[in-house]
């Protein structure tokens, strides 16, 4: 069953998703448009960057029994960077893209090294009417994706993430894929487990996998995530980056 603290955090995470999507309709996702800003985007950067800091706040405390009042992105760095860093996901913008929000955090030793939409939300947070036009589409997409990755890094969540039909796998995690959403198995890959929004797609497992050419999606998922899966090849991308 669900938590309290699931409930709250899927619920904001699914409004916040669903603004972001009404400007998608209008404002397609594509290289012409990332530099685009509104104070529509500058809302829903805000809210999202907010859960995020609010989420892992509440896991530092339960789970690291952190005593400080306040936590920034230093320690969030500290508590979360090595996991998060290598995750990337799919994002059905104008075309299916990879995007990697944490990418900046793949320099262990950079603890300064916060990623852009932070940076912006900062911003805004601080000086919402002179840095508005920080809330560049680009930085909404990557901090709501930031989001999606740290909901189902949490422990907490997983229930609610299963509860929202997000889930699917090939049918070897015996009714509860949402087990191995830890990702602390090397096993992992093999069960084929997708989490899937409106916008997002993730690979449960391959954060630091190479998706081969020819490799093919052994598990139920959308038909535009396999097709993607089906069709991507991530030899050699992270050099281009």
């Amino acid at each position: 069953m669900a938590s309290n603290i699931s409930n709250s955090v899927l619920s904001w995470y699914v409004d916040a998703e669903d603004m972001l999507q009404d400007v998608l309709r209008y404002v397609p996702y594509c290289s012409e448009h990332k530099r685009v800003w509104s104070p529509k985007l500058v809302t829903i950067l805000h809210e999202v960057c907010s859960q995020l800091d609010s989420l892992w706040f509440y896991d530092a405390k339960k789970t690291r029994s952190v005593k400080k009042e306040k936590l920034n992105i230093s320690d969030y760095f500290k508590y979360y960077g090595k996991s998060m860093a290598p995750k990337w996901l799919v994002f059905w913008g104008q075309e299916p893209e990879r995007i990697h929000p944490f990418k900046s955090w793949e320099n262990q030793s950079a603890t300064s090294s916060s990623p852009e939409w932070w940076k912006a939300y900062q911003k805004v947070k601080h000086n919402r009417l002179e840095n508005e036009n920080m809330a560049t589409l680009e930085c909404t997409v990557n901090a709501v994706a930031g989001l999606f990755l740290a909901i189902i890094r949490s422990e907490d969540c997983r229930d609610g993430i299963a509860q929202l039909g997000w889930l699917s796998c090939n049918g070897t995690t015996n009714g509860n894929p949402q087990a191995w959403l830890c990702e602390d198995s090397p096993g992992t890959k093999r069960k084929a487990i997708a989490v899937e929004s409106k916008l997002f797609g993730y690979a449960v497992g391959w954060s630091k996998e190479t998706i081969k050419k020819r490799s093919i999606w052994t598990g139920s998922a959308s038909h535009r995530f396999q097709q993607w899966f089906n069709q991507y090849e991530s030899a050699g991308e992270d050099e281009k980056t």
